[in-house]
């Protein structure tokens, strides 16, 4: 098998065993409490699917999930907090909601880092409230940024637009996301930003 192929299929199943850990985590947190034999099954589940497991969000509730159950005594503020991330990461409270269909899912934005255009290389991706993505990239780059269109050690900024898929892990632009994040784990300090933090900072240029 050519390996560009393999990459593709490799890419497809990921994509595919990230959707079933989304409505796994939907089913769970549809009554807003979080017991004992789910919190089992979703742990030998992610145990089961490392690769997903090892990508954002697979990642992110991994992470959560192994802390709380480390001394094998779950407490009610543990569930709770574990609940409330699961909600965040989703995008979908169905206490509140009435709907188990998830919205946006939570995105790892940096809302801490300054963001300075000037001779940095950003990657723009999703679509955006302001325009097209070349319009974007034509702003960023008479500010004196640098755009590309592919994530790489490069990047120290990828922006996120607004008008994001609520599925956006099997999407193109879902890719760049979790490319980032990979990044990210590995210690390169690309940070990925909203629509809103990059139009911000273009508007106070």
């Amino acid at each position: 098998m050519e390996p560009a192929i393999a990459v593709a299929i490799g890419n497809r199943n990921l994509t595919k065993a990230s959707q079933v850990l989304m409505g796994i985590v939907t089913g769970i947190t549809a009554d807003a409490h979080l017991h004992d034999l789910e919190l089992k099954m979703l742990s030998t589940w992610l145990t089961a699917n490392e690769e997903v497991a090892s990508t954002w969000p697979g990642s992110a509730i991994a992470r959560h999930l192994q802390d709380i159950m480390a001394d094998g005594v779950v407490t009610e503020d543990e569930r709770a907090h574990f609940l409330s991330e699961l909600q965040r990461i989703i995008g979908a409270d169905f206490a509140e909601t009435g709907s188990v269909s998830p919205e946006v899912a939570g995105l790892p934005f940096d809302t801490s880092c300054e963001l300075e255009v000037r001779d940095s290389t950003l990657c723009f991706t999703g679509t955006f409230v302001y325009g097209t993505r070349a319009a974007c990239e034509k702003i960023t780059t008479a500010a004196g940024g640098i755009c590309t269109s592919t994530v790489s050690r490069k990047v120290a900024y990828l922006v996120v637009g607004t008008h994001i898929s609520p599925d956006w892990v099997s999407t193109s632009y879902g890719r760049k996301i979790q490319s980032a994040m990979d990044l990210q784990r590995q210690g390169h300090p690309i940070a990925i930003l909203s629509e809103q933090r990059w139009l911000d900072a273009m508007r106070a240029i």
